[in-house]
């Protein structure tokens, strides 16, 4: 049997690491780009594919910020909902992936 588990970490300190690591993807993203760009043979495809892939996990880590951030004033109804959730017998299986 699965069990939901809510992390500890208060959702603002989430927020602010995955934007921290978000801003990070960016930097790194851009230096890979700028590399690629450099080769003599420039942007193939699979290097534009693989800067589209990078630039799209990026984006979707800063909104997984955005969205604890808006969470945040609601953490303990949040963690509330979910645990309330969690205690039903087998209602927390329900939503997981793969069960």
């Amino acid at each position: 049997m699965s069990r939901i588990v809510m992390p500890e970490t208060p959702f603002t300190e989430l927020a602010f690491e995955l934007r921290v690591y978000a801003q990070r993807e960016v930097s790194t993203n851009l230096d890979v780009e700028v590399f690629l760009s450099s080769l003599p043979a420039g942007l193939t495809t699979s290097h534009r594919r693989l800067v589209a892939d990078l630039r799209a996990s990026a984006a979707l880590i800063g909104e997984a910020s955005m969205l604890l951030s808006l969470l945040a004033p609601h953490e303990a109804a949040v963690r509330a909902l979910v645990t309330a959730h969690a205690d039903q017998p087998g209602e927390a299986d329900a939503c997981l992936p793969g069960t």
